[in-house]
Formats: C-alpha cells, sequence, structure tokens
C-alpha cells in the first residue's frame, strides 16, 4: 500500500509533565521498570548505521544530536522485558542485551496512567511475530534524503519506531505523529533525549 500526503509537522507540545529520562552506560542496567515506557538505543550494526546518517540530513545544528539514536523499543514487563522490531521481525527480549551499550530510559510518567499503559503493552505484545518493515524503512527513507512525505507500508510488518509509536498511540499519548514518517529521532527530540 502507497499512501502520499502532506507531510506532517509536529506541533510544539508537551507530551508529558512527568516523563523523565535516565541514561544507562556500558555495564549498566535500569531497575523498577514500568511497563509502557520505552528505550533509545545506539546500536552498531549496517542498518543502524544507516539510520544514523539519514537521521543527521534532519536533524541539524542544536538538534543533530537526537541523530544518534537509531533503535527503539517498548517495556512490557516489570522484569524489563521489550518488544521490539529487528530485521528478523517483532520479538520480545530481555532489556540485558543493551548492558553492553548506552541506552536511555525514557519513564513515562503518572500522566500515563495503567489503563493506557496496558493499551500500549497490550498492542505491542499483539505485533509479536510480525515481520520486519522493509518497505516502510524504504519510504522513510526516501523522506530523510529526499523530503518526500511517501507512505509505503506492508500489513504485518514494523520498523521499531513505528512500533513504539503505534503503541503509544494505543495509550492514547502522541497522537500527531505519523508511525510511517517517525523514526528514533523524532522519539528523541519530542522527549528531550540526548546522547
Amino acid at each position: 500500500m502507497v499512501t502520499k500526503g502532506r507531510q506532517r509537522v509536529i506541533p510544539p507540545a508537551v507530551v508529558s509533565r512527568t516523563a523523565t529520562v535516565e541514561r544507562y552506560g556500558p555495564g549498566e542496567g535500569a531497575r523498577d521498570f514500568v511497563p509502557g515506557d520505552f528505550i533509545l538505543a545506539h546500536r552498531h550494526h549496517v542498518i543502524a548505521r544507516f539510520i544514523s546518517l539519514a537521521q543527521k540530513r534532519r536533524f541539524k545544528g542544536t538538534d543533530a544530536g537526537y541523530a544518534h539514536w537509531s533503535h527503539t523499543a517498548l517495556v512490557v514487563e516489570t522484569d524489563g522485558t521489550l518488544v521490539e522490531a529487528e530485521i528478523s521481525g517483532v520479538r520480545q527480549n530481555p532489556i540485558s542485551r543493551y548492558r553492553a551499550g548506552e541506552y536511555h530510559l525514557v519513564r513515562l510518567g503518572s500522566e500515563f496512567s495503567p489503563d493506557a499503559r496496558a493499551r500500549a503493552v497490550a498492542y505491542a505484545k499483539a505485533q509479536v511475530g510480525q515481520g520486519f518493515g522493509f518497505l516502510d524503512m524504504f519510504g522513510v527513507s526516501l523522506y530523510l534524503i529526499f523530503g518526500w512525505p511517501v507512505r509505503l507500508t506492508r500489513r504485518g510488518h514494523e520498523i521499531c519506531s513505528g512500533l513504539v509509536v503505534r503503541a503509544l498511540q494505543a495509550g492514547g499519548l502522541v497522537p500527531h505523529l505519523d508511525p510511517l514518517l517517525t523514526l528514533p529521532a523524532d522519539l528523541a527530540k519530542l522527549y528531550d533525549v540526548r546522547p
């Protein structure tokens, strides 16, 4: 399915007055997880490098640091289990797989109610087993490189940021974001997550 439309401008809105961000470096690990929060990570494989490089075309000047983030995943269990879209598809994985590198945990705070969090988690868990959104990634690449807001998608396929955005939207957050044109840097900017 191909959808063309106007570029969506993210309005300067306060996402959450109670959201906080915590940095965890190599060997460190977060604790006290609340399902519905999410992480931003910097990964070191070919697609991650491409994502960071492409994001740098749009995020410049004081926003350049946001392009550092090449991956995002939703916390779905109190033990830190994540649901994330990777090249192999949408999977549940332990957060411990990020201990060797750097990640930031975005704690959404009390404004993201337990019921809203449950909806976000339910959405993410329902996507486990789906394929990776290579077509989605191609569409968002065209947007980043050329500025063309072409939305390419295939049912049952997700990219990491689209998965997190849709999950948060299932819980009532970030209704202004377009899951097909949002990348990790967009979430980083929205919550002011800097490396």
